[in-house]
């Protein structure tokens, strides 16, 4: 009788960002990964900060997944669902895609996340466009995100979580798969995000956070993409490397 290999469970994963890390489980993660939450389109700045008194009332939008993650960062309640989730969460992605369009700073000091779900919804984009707009990359966003990834690091070792994490830092695709220049998202190429975030991950360095990195002349975009062409939709073999590098870095066997 042949010895049949052992099955694995699956880490279950917390997901904090975006597209990145969530693809990375979908597409390359197999019977390794399953995801246990994902906190998508709320910036780390808008964590903790609750605006939920100004979400309106009745928005017309067409997918409860993007109203959902809308209500969620307008209540800032990101480290709510990790405290609820810790417990049994083996594993941490988290990607900063999401910052790349900045938040929206009230009178009142509550923030809110400019989310591509944000500027494509009227009665959520009114609300926001009356508070002032701060810029990913600028020197006053730096200044507002630098502090709260402190906090943030010392909210992950509290609850159990900071030694299970790491930070996807996966460049922007400068070309796609067939040779051609990727197109700008929302007015910022490629060779533009990537610089503007560097000083972003070499923050977290600092403070001690695991970092997975990947080389820009390592990662392609593809058009056939399942979301759509962008700099950070990328080609399958990306997808399996991050789950690979993910592994040996938990000292696991290769997918």
């Amino acid at each position: 009788m042949t010895d049949q290999p052992a099955e694995t469970t699956p880490m279950r994963v917390a997901i904090y960002g975006s597209c990145v890390a969530r693809d990375t489980v979908d597409l390359a993660g197999g019977s390794h990964l399953s995801v246990a939450d994902y906190v998508a389109r709320q910036s780390l700045i808008s964590a903790g900060q609750d605006a939920s008194s100004r979400f309106p009332e009745d928005p017309q939008v067409s997918s409860r997944f993007q109203r959902r993650m809308m209500e969620a960062d307008f209540a800032g309640d990101l480290e709510q669902r990790l405290e609820k989730i810790a417990p049994t969460v083996d594993l941490m992605l988290w990607d900063l895609t999401d910052e790349r369009h900045g938040v929206h700073v009230f009178d009142d000091g509550s923030v809110v996340t400019r989310s591509i779900d944000v500027t494509a919804v009227p009665e959520v984009l009114e609300v926001v466009n009356e508070a002032r707009h701060v810029a990913f990359g600028s020197d006053e966003h730096f200044a507002l995100w630098a502090p709260r990834a402190e906090a943030f690091r010392d909210r992950l070792r509290e609850l159990g979580l900071f030694e299970k994490t790491i930070v996807l830092q996966v460049p922007w695709a400068l070309v796609t798969v067939d040779g051609r220049e990727t197109p700008l998202s929302m007015g910022t190429s490629a060779m533009e995000a990537n610089e503007a975030y560097r000083r972003y991950f070499d923050h977290l360095r600092e403070l001690g956070f695991e970092i997975l990195e990947l080389q820009p002349l390592g990662v392609l975009a593809d058009p056939e993409h399942r979301w759509g062409l962008a700099p950070f939709h990328y080609t399958q073999d990306v997808y399996e490397e991050i789950v690979a590098r993910v592994l040996a870095m938990r000292d696991l066997p290769p997918a």
